[in-house]
């Protein structure tokens, strides 16, 4: 989520909802799916192929 969904979607029923749809707690932010592209840019991530990398807090 960024700064605007936060300021203008993201409510308290909202909120209920995502920890009620959600395995991990927390909101996913930026920064999550920046690491993520890091990760895929990386050398770490060499031997990765054909797969879906799914930054979303284990929605359900």
């Amino acid at each position: 989520m960024t700064e605007k969904q936060l300021r203008l979607w993201v409510d308290d029923a909202a909120e209920e909802k995502i920890k009620q749809s959600q395995c991990l707690t927390g909101k996913v932010l930026p920064e999550h799916i920046a690491n993520m592209a890091l990760f895929l840019g990386s050398d770490a991530a060499a031997m990765c192929s054909a797969q879906n990398f799914i930054v979303d807090g284990g929605w359900v």
